[in-house]
């Protein structure tokens, strides 16, 4: 199973994404912003970042720049509710895996974590 952080300001967000991938045996960690999640992707090293888009602070956008500023080749996932395709086509051109949409459910979000993390398998 994958170590996995959750980047979500909604506590409410983060309960479910951690749910979900707890009972699937992914060791969760949690974030509030981009800023800590950033923080925690420096110190933890995860397999797969989940990242919501709109958060105070270092927003989901900027968060993926960061990542790709510093080099890191670590898997993000965008969790958005934003459902326009200029939206998907930044975030994959920043570097994001892929772009599901909220809210996020067993059935969409499992499937989406396998294909990322398949990516992984294949590295």
């Amino acid at each position: 199973m994958a170590r996995i952080l959750v980047i979500d300001d909604s506590q409410f967000q983060r309960k479910i994404l951690t749910s979900i991938l707890e009972k699937k045996g992914h060791e969760v960690h949690t974030a509030v912003d981009g800023r800590e999640g950033y923080e925690k992707v420096r110190r933890e090293r995860p397999d797969l970042v989940i990242c919501d888009l709109l958060m105070p602070g270092i927003d989901g956008y900027s968060f993926l720049k960061d990542m790709q500023n510093e080099g890191f080749q670590i898997l993000v996932l965008v969790l958005t509710s934003d459902i326009q395709e200029t939206t998907r086509k930044i975030c994959m051109d920043l570097g994001a895996c892929d772009v599901i949409h909220k809210p996020a459910k067993e059935e969409n979000l499992l499937p989406a974590v396998e294909r990322a993390l398949s990516h992984r398998d294949r590295a």
